[in-house]
């Protein structure tokens, strides 16, 4: 792993299964928006070995137009939408701060859950993003202090304590700890 600038990390690493899945996604995804993975995946992406059902992916609001098109498009590359096959409804879960899941049709898992940006850091992680290139792939996640103080001050379960320890430990002495303290502390303002 190489932390090239402030930006961007170079992982040296053979894809995975999950991280083809993942980059087949992302790259039907951004030709709708832009996105950000976020929380457990980014570990995983990182080394860390652990299962998981979903990857999670915040995107900028949209109008019901442009979801539409974002929705068209998934469809035509072979994905569904586990909440509900109608816009409406897919529009209204999102547009009301709860996620809707995609995965490849027929099966459910693992799933893209797909959030609108609902705050202040989801905007950040949006506007500042961390490029993670893999091959000739690149993959845009939070910044990992952002990363470890979500999973440390708001999440706090076993799973996500265990993603920040990874996070912290492949990333030692690449990380700005007063940033992640200064999150944390708004965090617990929030």
């Amino acid at each position: 792993m190489e932390f090239a600038d402030n930006n961007i990390v170079k992982l040296g690493k053979e894809l995975s299964e999950l991280d083809k899945i993942v980059i087949r996604f992302i790259d039907i995804l951004k030709e709708y928006t832009t996105y950000v993975i976020v929380s457990g995946y980014v570990a995983i992406l990182l080394g860390r070995d652990r299962g998981t059902e979903d990857i999670d992916i915040i995107i900028p609001k949209k109008t019901k137009n442009e979801l539409k098109l974002l929705c068209e498009g998934l469809a035509k590359n072979g994905y569904w939408c586990l909440n509900s096959s109608d816009l409406d409804d897919i529009y209204d879960a999102l547009i009301s701060k709860h996620s809707v899941r995609f995965a490849i049709e027929p099966s459910v898992s693992p799933n893209f859950e797909i959030k609108f940006s609902k705050d202040l850091y989801d905007n950040i992680a949006l506007k500042n993003p961390l490029i993670i290139k893999v091959g000739n792939k690149e993959l845009k996640t939070s910044f990992l202090e952002l990363q470890i103080a979500y999973k440390e001050e708001v999440l706090k379960s076993n799973k996500d304590m265990e993603d920040a320890r990874h996070i912290r430990l492949v990333a030692k002495g690449n990380l700005n700890e007063n940033l992640v303290n200064e999150y944390k502390k708004q965090l617990r303002r929030k």
